[in-house]
């Protein structure tokens, strides 16, 4: 493990991944991460950008296309 990573890191880190797992289980997140606002929880969440890229290009470029 790097020597910068942090339990703030790794907190992020949990969040993501379970996301991946789960989508949408907010709730059940904000629960495992002890959080009582789903704001808070939408901020130890939020995606890295080579998360999102990689969802980007794995959508239909073409909604018309087969």
């Amino acid at each position: 493990m790097p020597v910068q990573t942090s339990a703030h890191t790794l907190r992020h880190t949990f969040a993501r991944n379970y996301l991946a797992q789960y989508p949408g289980n907010v709730v059940g997140l904000a629960t495992l991460l002890g959080y009582t606002s789903l704001d808070t929880t939408k901020i130890s969440s939020q995606p890295i950008v080579d998360q999102l890229s990689v969802k980007g290009e794995q959508l239909r470029q073409n909604a018309y296309r087969e």
